[in-house]
């Protein structure tokens, strides 16, 4: 998958004109929403391999503006940052994915977690390949207290979380997506094998599949190849058609001749002695 980053910038037809070119210290203090239905997308680029978000930040500085939200894709991992005056600064809540049946967003508080005391509270999230996790914090203990990975269906994914979205935490998102990939998919891997059988049976089966390239005799298709060249294997070729052969014409004269013979018969006048001549000719 390749890497992109879109820049998307405050739209002052809506409620995100509070937000334009102001700090993120300011909008911190403010409690201001930072919301991508606040904003509008102005670029949209691909980035090297590697390339570090500041990178990025530096070689865009004459096209953003303070207030902008930098939006990385990183082989389909989403990473959103303010740009602020000195750097950009990482923020959640941007891009949020809400399907129906949503137990769990940014929002969440005082969620209760099968098997843990406590109430727990949503402290970050982060988009993997277009489903969102959540980083859920204990609401006591804060971060003295192991925190637990959770999708918006309220599933654990990752317990006895400690240092947040770590490489180690995102390895072992992608463990959980796939085993739900497989129990949505359980035959995915049988049909694409029988798909692969599959071409043996486009002439009717096996043998004939196998035979159709190179048997002279299709009424011969007993999965042994028969009519074959010196190079068995090699498909032989198909045979030339033949020309057609010219009927020969009737003679007009012949014909003629016919026709008197049938009229000789049926008046019941004798045959001329030629006719008769002919008649022998023609039956020698």
């Amino acid at each position: 998958m390749t890497d992109q980053y879109a820049i998307y910038r405050v739209n002052l037809l809506t409620e995100g004109k509070n937000l334009w070119q102001k700090s993120f210290e300011q909008v911190r203090k403010e409690h201001l929403p930072v919301r991508i239905d606040l904003y509008r997308q102005m670029h949209i680029s691909f980035s090297e391999k590697d390339e570090s978000v500041v990178e990025i930040w530096k070689k865009t500085r004459d096209i953003t503006e303070v207030s902008d939200v930098l939006v990385l894709n990183r082989s389909g991992e989403i990473y959103c940052y303010y740009v602020n005056e000195d750097a950009p600064r990482r923020i959640t809540g941007f891009i949020r994915l809400n399907p129906s049946g949503t137990l769990v967003t940014l929002d969440t508080r005082d969620y209760k977690i099968e098997g843990y005391e406590g109430n727990w509270m949503a402290a970050d999230d982060m988009i993997i390949d277009g489903r969102q996790f959540f980083l859920m914090e204990h609401q006591e203990f804060h971060r003295q207290a192991a925190m637990i990975v959770l999708d918006s269906y309220g599933r654990k994914v990752v317990e006895e979380c400690k240092e947040g979205f770590t490489q180690e935490v995102k390895e072992k998102i992608y463990s959980f997506l796939q085993s739900q990939e497989k129990k949505r998919n359980p035959n995915k891997e049988q049909k694409q094998r029988l798909e692969f059988w599959q071409k043996f049976f486009e002439n009717g089966h096996y043998e004939r599949s196998w035979e159709s390239g190179m048997e002279v005799n299709y009424d011969a298709i007993d999965g042994c190849v028969n009519y074959q060249k010196d190079d068995p294997g090699k498909a032989l070729r198909e045979p030339k058609e033949q020309p057609a052969r010219r009927r020969k014409k009737t003679s007009v004269i012949r014909k003629l001749h016919q026709k008197q013979i049938a009229i000789a018969k049926r008046s019941g006048k004798p045959i001329p002695r030629y006719l008769e001549q002919q008649m022998a000719r023609e039956k020698a």
